[in-house]
């Protein structure tokens, strides 16, 4: 794990120990992500089966990894945010221990999203993904792409871009049509879904709930890891993240 994180800060020594406090102490801090998160656990397997989180086999010429974000379930209800959110983590956990490319491009696809999905996508759900984001893993991210978007994407973004540092804000690309995506990603590297040569998103998907098992022992122990911030020498400084620490619930986003 620590050489995991001294690789994707540059060997950095103190800012791989910031992340790595942020790591394990947002687990502590932001239950709503990772409490009752288990892949093991009934409703996160249904999680897994209906929300497409998939790292491509082949990187980029600059040596990114492409991540799809496809949820399946046209239907609002079966949203939870959350249990997104915490599958999309639990994804990254396993990458922290196997995959180490120079930078990340996610690609969310809204085809199956309705209004009522956006709406289940509070500011504060937003911002609590956001902050696990910026504060373990922004490093990491060099392109983000909205595709398949439906005109009511304002609505998500409207809470999203003031929430994103400028950095991320400036990487953050939105596309009507699916299509688009080919001319900022090589052919060989996306699924058939896209007019790639890659195997399909459902396929992909069949192969990291696979990975989601095998790393199993690693997700009970997970379960156990909380940080006690009674202990800590210096309590944690309010900042434009983590300005939720004590009153997070008063957030508000115009």
């Amino acid at each position: 794990m620590i050489i995991s994180f001294l690789i994707l800060n540059k060997f950095s020594i103190e800012t791989t120990k910031l992340k790595l406090d942020m790591y394990y102490t947002l687990r502590t801090l932001i239950p709503e992500i990772y409490e009752n998160k288990n892949p093991r656990l009934p409703h996160m397997k249904k999680v897994a089966d209906k929300n497409y989180v998939i790292p491509l086999p082949k990187i980029t010429k600059e040596g990114y990894r492409v991540t799809i974000l496809k949820p399946t379930d046209d239907n609002p209800d079966n949203f939870d945010p959350y249990d997104f959110f915490g599958h999309c983590y639990n994804i990254i956990e396993i990458r922290i221990q196997e995959d180490i490319p120079f930078g990340d491009v996610l690609v969310y696809d809204f085809q199956f999203f309705k209004k009522g999905h956006i709406l289940k996508m509070t500011p504060i759900s937003v911002k609590k993904s956001v902050i696990v984001l910026e504060k373990v893993f922004s490093n990491r991210v060099k392109a983000i792409h909205f595709i398949n978007t439906p005109s009511y994407i304002d609505i998500l973004l409207a809470i999203l871009r003031p929430l994103l540092k400028p950095k991320l804000n400036k990487r953050l690309h939105v596309h009507q049509k699916s299509d688009a995506i080919l001319k900022c990603i090589s052919k060989d590297i996306l699924p058939k879904d896209y007019g790639g040569d890659e195997l399909s998103l459902f396929e992909l998907n069949e192969l990291w709930k696979n990975k989601l098992s095998e790393y199993q022992d690693r997700f009970d122990a997970l379960d156990k890891m909380r940080t006690n911030e009674k202990l800590r020498p210096t309590p944690l400084v309010n900042d434009e993240i983590l300005g939720f620490h004590g009153n997070f619930k008063k957030l508000n986003v115009d």
